[in-house]
């Protein structure tokens, strides 16, 4: 697999997020270590990183390339990101874009989802629910997939598959031609607690500390 991950040096909401402890370890090369039987590429606007990458034995399969600065900021979108790396590297088989801030992720989940490329233009990590949903509307509460009036099993009702972003994967021409990780003919792969668990929040940061304290 060929494994694209960015990686800032700052972040907004969890302040040194990827630099932070966990494990041993600086987050960044926790994760960066899981993925050492294939080709992980990391862009970055961190010459830490950059430089970590090339000196530490342990990342020999990383390679650490600096952003563009046209494409350095918070509101960049990852696409943009990947469109650079495409270009800049000629990439023509499919990528694997991951974070550092998903710690539970690993190889063999990412193995698994990925042969269903052989009949999927694209994979997505989601999560499965079978619940009863509302919106909230101007007016009041509003029924998204079932009738209130006709009360019917969980089971049966439609099956919601929400993003969770632990991955995406896909084809170059997928990103090309639609400006989207998700192509015409996608597969929702469902991954569970505590492998699709992201650092967003602080509280996500204690979450993570807490479930890895129980990990084999």
């Amino acid at each position: 697999m060929k494994i694209f991950i960015p990686i800032k040096q700052n972040s907004q909401r969890v302040l040194h997020k990827n630099f932070r402890i966990f494990k041993g370890q600086s987050l960044y090369k926790y994760v960066l270590g899981k993925y050492s039987d294939h080709r992980v590429y990391v862009d970055t606007d961190s010459k830490e990183i950059i430089q970590e990458c090339k000196d530490d034995p342990t990342l020999k399969h990383v390679t650490a390339f600096p952003r563009k600065k046209s494409l350095i900021g918070d509101k960049v979108s990852v696409c943009d990101l990947i469109m650079n790396f495409i270009s800049s590297y000629n990439v023509k088989e499919p990528i694997v874009q991951t974070h550092v801030t998903s710690p539970f992720m690993n190889v063999d989940i990412l193995e698994r989802a990925y042969k269903h490329l052989e009949n999927h233009d694209s994979v997505v990590s989601c999560n499965v629910h079978s619940s009863r949903f509302w919106r909230k509307e101007s007016y009041g509460y509003c029924p998204v997939n079932h009738n209130p009036l006709k009360l019917e099993q969980t089971q049966d009702l439609p099956v919601f598959y929400e993003e969770n972003s632990a991955f995406y994967m896909f084809y170059p021409a997928v990103l090309r031609q639609t400006g989207n990780r998700i192509g015409s003919n996608p597969y929702f792969y469902s991954i569970e607690h505590p492998y699709n668990l992201d650092i967003d929040t602080e509280k996500d940061w204690d979450r993570v500390l807490k479930e890895a304290k129980y990990e084999n």
